[in-house]
């Protein structure tokens, strides 16, 4: 008796599995199928976890799809800064001449600038004005308190050699009023 076994070709995409999860009742579902591909696939990923130099290939893996990431929008960014573009009022219809999103930007961004920083108090002055005098108090405190700390230590700096100074006059003229123990002996 002769047992003839016919494999056919065997390529990445050849399905070997189902690929089966559970749904939110618990019960099994087939999720799809499993491929070649997808069982050496797991393996890489397995072997590749386990290395000890894993975190830092994930990190670079990572930075690069970033750097590509970044390589890929940065034209269409720049395009779309720059592209002609017209206000539309809301049926679609344009209510001004071509202007580009970087000029819509940059009038946006004066306009809350200058904009009063309270609905209420005008006086209060824009955002930016604001924002510039928390700036300066911040820097003047800064100053203040710098000014303040050198001119502490140069005031310590003066007592304590005042102090010294003081001390050693002190100990010098208590020297000189001390009797003569030789004299003392003699009498």
């Amino acid at each position: 008796m002769n047992i003839t076994i016919t494999v056919d070709e065997i390529t990445l995409s050849t399905v070997v599995a189902e690929a089966v999860g559970y749904d939110e009742d618990g019960d099994l579902v087939v999720r799809g199928d499993k491929t070649v591909a997808h069982l050496v696939a797991e393996q890489i990923v397995e072997r590749l976890t386990r290395d000890d130099r894993w975190p830092s290939l994930r990190d670079q893996v990572t930075e690069i799809r970033k750097e590509e990431i970044r390589a890929a929008v940065r034209p269409a960014i720049d395009e779309a800064l720059t592209r002609p573009i017209f206000k539309t009022n809301q049926y679609g219809e344009r209510t001004s001449s071509e202007t580009t999103l970087s000029e819509l930007i940059s009038d946006e961004t004066r306009k809350s600038l200058t904009e009063p920083a309270s609905r209420y108090q005008r006086d209060d002055g824009t955002v930016l004005q604001h924002a510039v005098r928390a700036e300066v108090k911040r820097v003047v405190a800064e100053q203040i308190s710098e000014t303040v700390q050198k001119l502490a230590a140069e005031a310590v700096a003066e007592l304590t050699a005042a102090a010294k100074s003081s001390l050693s006059v002190a100990i010098s003229a208590g020297r000189n009023d001390t009797p003569n123990d030789e004299g003392d002996d003699q009498q």
